[in-house]
């Protein structure tokens, strides 16, 4: 038997009832009204093929795979406001090139396993004017990813089991909720199962100067002692509150030029698993740049300050649900915060050449730990995508970090990579 296939099996028994209920059960459901539904959908599919290469100073081989992804998705057209989703994954390398952990021991990382799983399954209800329901294994993207994403730059993404509900029937706000029982984490190691979440999510963008958002996520992992499970959702209760003001504000001149300005705060509560440890620590974050259009380019530049905060060099604030290759250097040297936090200043270059669909991309950041003055060193991240259609998208990337303090050591990362989309 496929072990990858039953993978959440459990789990999804009360969305395929969920999904047999709304579109098969009721006796008032004319059988044409449901073939039409059934008939009318949307197909998606997306195959991604990349090629990615690690230097670990750390480990003893350096790493390189070639994997493909392909998707193959449908949702129904609405019937009485309902409609269902289901998408199949498959992950493999291919050409014999799969030299990584963590399919071979011994050689750097590549979070890319090969795995065929069903990746989203899911009820939708939109039978009333701005409400959209969810249940069952979907994506949740809140924000910039930073605390609740679907980390899609994996092959394999991150999704969550349970309810989602999104109203916007004011105007200019946002109101999203979500009670979670499970997260399908990149790979097995990053899974948690029998968990209680609820994540609370507000924000109103009714101001000139940008938009005010307020979040509260409340993670329940009551059952969470698999000492495989990362150890960054390795926690009893992680309670998070937050507010993030962003915007971007044009000013009076004949170049088109735009202020970009961010700041977030959040507090963050933790109790370990055994309920005998509790820690708090916060976050901050800052940010200020320019958006530049010009004849045939637009330029952004940014300089950011973020901490993800310490408490007494004994607990790092934690983002255990964010997109986080995004956050901290495409090397992931930080996936899990330090006990001794961490502070990352850092510079942002973006070019988009609009003729050619070309978007040049360069960041460097320097890190430090918040608690102490332990040097976590620095990195360079350098990407050029080309976007040939919204079918056809070719990029390459690299990172280079250079450690200073052990326990990180060099890490340098390749990426080469095609997608279409249908």
């Amino acid at each position: 038997m496929n072990t990858e296939m039953t993978k959440g099996n459990n789990a999804l028994k009360p969305i395929a009832l969920a999904v047999s209920i709304a579109l098969l059960s009721p006796v008032s459901m004319a059988a044409d009204s449901i073939k039409s539904a059934l008939e009318g959908g949307k197909v998606s599919a997306n195959v991604r093929l990349r090629y990615e290469a690690v230097e670990d100073d750390a480990v003893a081989n350096d790493a390189d795979a070639l994997t493909v992804r392909t998707r193959l998705g449908y949702e129904t057209a609405p019937f009485k406001g309902f409609s269902a989703v289901v998408e199949m994954e498959d992950i493999h390398s291919v050409f014999g090139v799969d030299d990584y952990a963590p399919e071979r021991a011994g050689y750097a990382v590549i979070a890319d396993p090969s795995e065929t799983e069903l990746n989203r399954a899911y009820l939708r209800y939109r039978g009333i004017s701005k409400l959209d329901l969810g249940f069952g294994r979907q994506r949740i993207n809140y924000d910039n990813q930073r605390f609740v994403g679907s980390v899609g730059w994996r092959q394999d993404d991150q999704t969550f089991d349970g309810f989602t509900a999104a109203y916007s029937g004011v105007a200019d706000l946002l109101l999203n909720y979500a009670y979670l029982t499970k997260v399908n984490g990149i790979t097995e190691q990053f899974d948690s199962s029998e968990i209680s979440d609820n994540l609370f999510n507000a924000s109103y963008s009714g101001f000139t100067w940008g938009k005010f958002t307020a979040y509260a996520y409340l993670l329940d992992h009551e059952d969470e002692t698999d000492p495989n499970v990362n150890a960054g959702l390795r926690f009893k209760t992680s309670d998070t509150l937050g507010l993030r003001f962003e915007g971007a504000y044009p000013l009076p001149i004949s170049r088109p030029v735009k202020l970009l300005y961010a700041a977030e705060y959040a507090s963050q509560d933790f109790e370990n698993t055994a309920g005998t440890i509790e820690r708090d620590a916060d976050y901050h974050f800052v940010e200020g740049g320019v958006n530049v259009g010009l004849s045939k380019a637009a330029l952004v530049a940014k300089l950011s300050y973020e901490v993800l905060g310490s408490d007494d060099g004994a607990y790092g604030f934690q983002t255990p649900y964010g997109t986080k290759h995004a956050f901290n250097g495409w090397t992931d040297k930080f996936l899990v915060t330090p006990a001794g936090g961490l502070k990352d200043k850092y510079v942002t270059v973006g070019l988009n050449l609009l003729p050619y669909a070309i978007n040049l991309l360069a960041v460097y950041h320097d890190y430090e730990a918040d608690e102490g003055s332990a040097d976590y060193g620095s990195e360079w991240n350098l990407q050029a995508v080309k976007v040939f259609s919204p079918t056809y998208t070719v990029g390459i990337k690299y990172s280079a970090y250079d450690g200073e303090d052990l326990p990180y050591r060099d890490t340098n990362k390749l990426w080469l990579w095609g997608e279409v989309n249908f």
